[in-house]
């Protein structure tokens, strides 16, 4: 089959079969007969030149030949170029059009004779880098490093300006014996179906070339971003009413914005290549755009998963759990949210192009710098990672720390807010608060009741006897307090009064029924008092004065 016949018989489909096959992944068939593993010489810029325009005509004629052998040199082709700064997503197709470009430029412009071009011998010679085709911004350069050290290919400069010199050299015929890289048959050949009806009845800019890509091409791209665009904002419109009317299964609605996302690049490919089959850079880029949006969704999609099943996890698991420890599994669900969408933007990164390895270096660097000034950030958290899991208070627990007391109501990562008895919220850091002598006074399973009764000095000893007997007949009688341990002691002689301790524990943690029972025993202790005929001391000062008294030998002395 000639190259005429197959591109009468179908355009679109052989070509488009050929460039899948420009980068394919495909094991070549092209190779010596003697040397079957031998790859194309690239060792020099003549070699490379040379084996770079050969491989593409032959590669064509054995395809127009229905030779499979055509695949291993497109492949073969395609290795001739700098291609390392292409990101993975659009490799395939951003090589096979860079490639046919390139060989179309070169076929139209007038190259040095070989023995003019640099080869092996004058390359070690001479210590040549880069070469560049005389009188063009054409450049092959000299690999320095890596599996291909010493090869020779076209710079990524050079590639990435394929386009630029198409789009200067396209108006020139082709040079003897040359037969171009068939970018215009591919370009030509690939015109949607649903607009080939309308570029014949349009104006005839409508088939005019704007930076490269026919006009018809952008109106295609326009069309298929403003239909992606005005479904996504109409399933977020669906989403946001239906989470707001309070219909069953409206949970779900969380879910349709970050699925829609995820679903470009599916539906854009669908649109650029099914539908519309648009080919050139433009379409590339917009598919690198649509694969943009689709991983910010799919990270989305992550993170509000994560989310429900973290809320999900706390209310079947531990909803009977006190505050701080749903707090903590809450935390350890974020910080697990965090690390999967890390995971899937490097993820996305490396698919999209993005240097990993100069990303991570620089964040390395950076992350030291950043660590040397947040020193009080990362203590802080590191404070907070201790009281979760000491836990020597948790929320709702009343404390006493430093010289103040009040009520915990949250436990953050980086501080601690207690409401304090004046009703103020006081913040301290968790760095502090860890390492201060807290007291959890909501813990105790019994409070202390301790208080010294003072008695006047006028109580005789049976009153006293009377007193003590009662006060501890009291306490040993009221089912509220602990039987043991108990004491109603005769303490001591005070600078103005007798002194009696009593101590005893009170069954209750709550500091208001403490209030009401330490209330109604200090009533009873006053009426055992005023019972046994005394009373309570007051503080008192007792003064005693000294007459004076006259000597015998004044008595006697006579007048004068």
């Amino acid at each position: 089959m000639t190259q005429t016949s197959r591109m009468a018989a179908g355009p679109v489909k052989g070509l488009a079969v050929a460039l899948a096959l420009l980068a394919g992944i495909s094991p070549g068939a092209y190779s010596s007969t003697e040397y079957p593993l031998e790859p194309p010489d690239r060792s020099s810029p003549r070699t490379t030149l040379t084996t770079f325009l050969d491989l593409i005509d032959e590669a064509w004629e054995l395809y127009s030949a229905d030779d499979p052998g055509f695949e291993g040199m497109f492949r073969d082709a395609r290795e001739c170029l700098d291609l390392s700064a292409v990101p993975p997503l659009v490799y395939r197709d951003f090589s096979a059009e860079a490639a046919l470009t390139l060989k179309d430029v070169l076929d139209r412009i007038e190259l040095p004779p070989p023995d003019e071009i640099p080869d092996r011998a004058a390359v070690e010679d001479l210590g040549l880098k880069r070469w560049t085709v005389p009188h063009t911004e054409i450049r092959l350069i000299r690999i320095a490093e890596g599996e291909r050290e010493g090869e020779w290919v076209f710079s990524q400069g050079t590639v990435d300006r394929a386009e630029e010199f198409y789009e200067r050299v396209r108006h020139l015929p082709y040079q003897p014996g040359r037969a171009g890289g068939h970018i215009e048959e591919l370009r030509a050949a690939t015109r949607a179906v649903l607009l080939r009806k309308l570029t014949e009845v349009a104006p005839l800019w409508f088939s005019s070339d704007i930076a490269g890509t026919a006009v018809w091409q952008w109106f295609g791209l326009a069309l298929v971003l403003v239909v992606l665009l005005v479904s996504v904002l109409v399933i977020a419109w669906i989403g946001r009413r239906w989470r707001n009317s309070g219909f069953p299964g409206h949970g779900v609605a969380g879910y349709l914005v970050p699925l829609a996302l995820s679903s470009v690049p599916l539906a854009g490919q669908f649109l650029l290549d099914r539908l519309f089959e648009l080919p050139g850079r433009p379409a590339l880029w917009v598919r690198l755009l649509f694969s943009i949006v689709g991983y910010f969704g799919l990270a989305w999609l992550v993170a509000v998963t994560i989310s429900k099943v973290g809320n999900l996890t706390v209310r079947l698991w531990f909803g009977a759990a006190r505050p701080l420890k749903q707090q903590l599994v809450r935390v350890v669900f974020r910080i697990a949210n965090i690390v999967v969408v890390t995971a899937v933007a490097v993820k996305a990164m490396q698919i999209l192009g993005v240097p990993i390895a100069g990303l991570v270096a620089g964040v390395s660097v950076g992350g030291l710098a950043v660590a040397l000034a947040a020193q009080e950030t990362l203590q802080n958290l590191i404070g907070g990672i201790i009281l979760y899991a000491d836990q020597p208070v948790r929320v709702g627990d009343f404390c006493r720390f430093g010289d103040k007391n009040g009520t915990v109501e949250d436990v953050g990562l980086r501080s601690v807010k207690i409401r304090t008895l004046a009703r103020t919220l006081v913040t301290v850091p968790n760095a502090n608060f860890a390492e201060m002598q807290l007291e959890n006074l909501s813990q105790r399973d019994r409070t202390l009741l301790s208080e010294k009764v003072r008695l006047r000095y006028e109580t005789t000893v049976a009153q006293l006897r009377s007193i003590l007997s009662n006060l501890e007949a009291m306490l040993h009688d009221d089912t509220r307090i602990a039987d043991e341990p108990l004491r109603v002691r005769f303490a001591g002689f005070g600078e103005y009064s007798l002194e009696i301790d009593l101590f005893a524990y009170a069954l209750t943690s709550d500091w208001a029924e403490f209030l009401s029972i330490r209330q109604d025993l200090l009533v009873s202790l006053m009426e055992i008092v005023e019972r046994a005929g005394t009373g309570l001391a007051l503080p008192t000062e007792v003064h005693y004065g000294a007459r004076d008294v006259e000597r015998p030998d004044e008595q006697t002395r006579p007048a004068e």
